[in-house]
């Protein structure tokens, strides 16, 4: 797995367009990109200004993430939560064996790259869908980061670095006034995006999380200058240096929440070198989109599942939405909960995330990646008097516009009552003979394709 085979994946499934004629990075990009949103990856192959193709929207939808990491969709927290348990060693092979390493660009750097201004008042051209690679120097374990990257000049990058390992690791190095290396790795497929989301925990190491959740082990190679080890197929590797102590001024640029992130001061990124792939690719992912959405709501998802289940809920899925950005609402699945189960689970899932305000707790027989399946519970199943919890005063997402610094939370139990569950059922049809269904039902999708009926 890497960026070219999840292409070439996405085109059998029907789900890569390709752009040809000339188009210019200035929002024109993410127009398109926005348009194919949810729908299917776009391959720009005439950016103006650029030698390099540019990939977007890479990540599509739940399915396609889903069947990178060989599971079914429903099962994407869960296989998140094991390699999470069960991370497994890279293959380290030599940097002459590596294709990232194989051509180096001189001179101008960043002008020479396809990079985007994705919004109408964003503060500039951003990098996007970089990888930030760290070693962490206490432990020794990679870190891997996205995160917005403006650029302040050909060799120099403005990086928003929010709370979390990435600013631990950088904090440590400028209170000794040194520099801090790092790797920006760009072109990769979804499952190293997945990984760079783990949990800000020092004794975990990103890159062998994106390993297992690969059929085989991830290849990596060390970096030529900083030594640090990369991704051996990825597209671009980027070397460079968080200077100590140097800030400059970064945004505002368009976030998650589909509005805009403020301005404000930011370390400073040096870039020493960078070296490709032969007819490499570029990456950007359109913020505020699905493949935004998804590779930072899965982690959490998987970050929810376990605290649900290590307080012994019995909990058969959850779902962070896309209308909340897959950050500022949640769904829960329990199995027939006992009295007092669904407002526990509720009080569990406000907390478990920090981003998530708003949290929907329903039986299992709610498929809750189905909007309309969890709006049929609340419509049947909640009494807004009996079945609303609201959390004053709780902390919450930084970029929700609606906050001032601190968020009200809100709980919805939409579970059946435990002693009345038989009035709550759900209606449903018993087909007298099952193994027929399935024929009637091939029928019917031939005539559906055809517009005629079947012989």
């Amino acid at each position: 797995m890497n960026l070219r085979a999840w292409l070439d994946d996405l085109r059998r499934h029907g789900q890569l367009g390709e752009v040809r004629s000339r188009i210019t990075p200035d929002q024109d990009v993410a127009a398109v990109l926005e348009h194919a949103d949810g729908s299917s990856a776009v391959l720009f192959t005439d950016v103006e200004g650029s030698e390099f193709p540019l990939a977007g929207n890479l990540v599509p939808g739940r399915d396609a993430l889903a069947r990178a990491a060989g599971c079914a969709p429903a099962e994407l927290a869960g296989r998140y939560a094991q390699a999470l348990r069960e991370p497994r060693p890279c293959t380290v092979i030599d940097a002459a064996q590596a294709p990232v390493f194989r051509h180096r660009l001189h001179g101008d750097v960043l002008s020479r790259l396809p990079l985007t201004v994705q919004h109408e008042h964003d503060a500039g051209y951003y990098l996007t869908a970089g990888l930030v690679l760290v070693r962490d120097p206490v432990s020794g374990k990679t870190n891997l980061s996205i995160n917005r990257m403006q650029v302040v000049g050909d060799r120099r990058l403005g990086v928003l670095v929010l709370p979390g390992r990435l600013r631990r690791i950088l904090g440590e190095a400028e209170s000794r006034g040194q520099d801090l290396d790092l790797a920006i790795v760009v072109g990769v497929d979804p499952l190293l995006g997945l990984a760079s989301q783990a949990p800000a925990d020092r004794e975990i190491d990103d890159l062998e999380v994106a390993s297992a959740l690969r059929a085989t082990p991830l290849p990596v190679a060390p970096c030529p200058g900083s030594g640090l080890l990369v991704p051996a197929e990825a597209e671009f590797v980027l070397e460079a240096r968080f200077r100590a102590n140097q800030r400059v001024q970064e945004g505002p640029f368009g976030e998650f929440p589909r509005t805009y992130g403020p301005a404000g001061s930011a370390p400073l990124v040096e870039v020493l070198s960078c070296r490709h792939r032969p007819d490499a690719v570029f990456q950007t992912i359109l913020s505020g989109g699905r493949e935004h959405f998804l590779l930072g709501g899965i982690p959490r998802e998987a970050t929810l599942l376990r605290t649900l289940r290590e307080a012994h809920f019995d909990v058969t899925s959850v779902r962070l939405t896309e209308a909340g950005s897959c950050r500022l609402h949640a769904i829960v699945a329990l199995r027939a909960p006992g009295p007092g189960v669904g407002v526990n689970a509720l009080l569990i899932t406000l907390g478990a995330l920090t981003t998530v305000k708003h949290a929907i707790v329903v039986d299992d027989d709610v498929d809750i990646f189905d909007d309309e399946q969890v709006g049929w519970a609340m419509a049947t199943r909640v009494q807004a008097d009996r079945d609303v919890v609201i959390i004053p005063g709780a902390r919450g997402s930084s970029l929700d516009p609606s906050s001032a610094g601190t968020t009200a939370k809100m709980g919805i139990n939409a579970t059946a009552p435990a002693t009345d569950r038989d009035r709550h059922a759900r209606m449903r049809t018993a087909p007298k003979d099952p193994g027929k269904l399935d024929r009637y039902l091939v029928e019917l999708s031939r005539r559906d394709a055809t517009g005629d009926g079947v012989d």
